[in-house]
């Protein structure tokens, strides 16, 4: 297999998706000449590039907020969970004044963490050629960096540069500060295409920004661009909850599999999926069936209708409005919505690949004795449980 240069983007915690996407990659013969990021993306390449993938895969297992900066695990999650009391407020307050103190959130404990695993010497002779992307605040502007351009002793000051989120104290290397090169460009490929490569993977890490001048890159016909796109949303970049992490790194082997192989579903797995597939359930919607849909949706028929016309048609496009951000009129993707929207809600695992007639047997038998109360889910738990 030829060799691709990879571009990681950034994204905070949800990088942890990115090493297991690279997993899955990697087991699949992919080799990669140069790798290069942003922020956290440019972590990431660097324990790449030095050969350390399970040292990075073990580091991300482990994380959580207090090894980043000094804040508790305990306070980070009360606030996530929205469990905010009187001592919370006080503590919020206290950091607030503390940061503002101390001009952004301290990152010395970052640092240590890549004086104890960053390798610059292994990076400067793996013969996988290191990048990354800061932001120039001193002269606004951006700096565009391979691991040659690096003066020798500074990897560490470029990756807290890259990776220097508005909240934290500015990185500074020669007395210039710099900021996160998120705030230039989040996913560098135009980088990478000015340096000369032109077959280039690149792992994103949010469904809908953009690239830096996509749409002039796209137009070279000799750049050959692959892109692994998250199926779903992530979570929130600053989620550094331990098993958050764990989650997002089997979430990105299995995505990137599922993308690799050409596999169906969204925030699960399946084996493809035929449209024969899904009318073997869809043709269970008899008329009795059917009208108690409707009627559960709240949904307006005249007499004489199909009724099974209306459940399809006009049922499930509204529990597919009901249950995702995906707009669809495609029937299998929402069919595939829904039955993901009711195994999420009874937690079925998602780290492995399901046949659909295996997955729907699994999710009747688990909600088949279950009382829901909000008027939607019950339609949705009725459309599954009768399909």
């Amino acid at each position: 297999m030829k060799e691709y240069a990879l571009v990681l983007e950034g994204g905070g915690a949800k990088g942890a998706y990115q090493i297991g996407a690279v997993k899955a990659l990697y087991e699949r013969g992919y080799k990669f000449n140069v790798i290069i990021g942003t922020s956290i993306g440019a972590i990431n390449a660097a324990f790449l590039c030095q050969g350390d993938i399970q040292v990075i895969e073990n580091l991300w297992k482990t994380l959580s907020f207090s090894d980043i900066v000094d804040i508790e695990n305990e306070f980070v999650q009360s606030v996530m969970d929205k469990k905010i009391n009187l001592s919370i407020v006080n503590e919020i307050r206290r950091k607030i004044n503390k940061t503002l103190k101390d001009r952004g959130i301290d990152t010395s404990l970052m640092r240590d963490i890549f004086k104890k695993y960053i390798d610059e010497d292994k990076i400067r002779n793996s013969g996988i050629r290191f990048g990354l992307v800061t932001f120039c605040l001193s002269n606004m502007k951006p700096q565009k960096v391979f691991i040659e351009d690096i003066p020798k002793g500074e990897l560490i000051d470029y990756l807290l540069a890259s990776s220097n989120l508005p909240v934290f104290k500015r990185a500074k290397i020669e007395d210039k500060s710099f900021l996160d090169g998120g705030a230039f460009d989040n996913c560098p490929v135009e980088m990478l295409y000015e340096a000369g490569y032109k077959d280039i993977i690149a792992l994103r890490l949010f469904t809908k920004n953009r690239i830096r001048n996509y749409s002039t890159l796209i137009k070279n016909k000799d750049l050959h661009l692959k892109m692994f796109v998250p199926s779903v949303e992530l979570p929130y970049i600053l989620n550094f909850e331990t098993n958050n992490l764990n989650r997002l790194l089997e979430y990105g082997y299995f995505d990137t599999v599922k993308q690799l192989d050409g596999l169906d579903g969204f925030y699960y797995t399946f084996n493809n999926i035929s449209d024969e597939n899904i009318q073997k359930y869809i043709k269970n919607l008899n008329p009795q069936i059917s009208l108690e849909l409707v009627k559960m949706l709240n949904i307006k028929f005249r007499a004489g209708q199909n009724i099974v016309d209306i459940a399809i048609k006009k049922a499930i496009p509204k529990m597919n409005k009901y249950v995702s951000q995906r707009k669809s009129v495609v029937l299998k993707r929402q069919f595939i919505n829904i039955v993901e929207y009711v195994a999420k809600n009874e937690n079925i695992e998602f780290n492995k690949i399901y046949n659909l007639d295996e997955f729907i047997k699994l999710l009747k038998d688990k909600i088949k004795n279950k009382d829901v109360k909000n008027d939607a889910d019950k339609a949705i738990y009725y459309f599954i449980k009768n399909i």
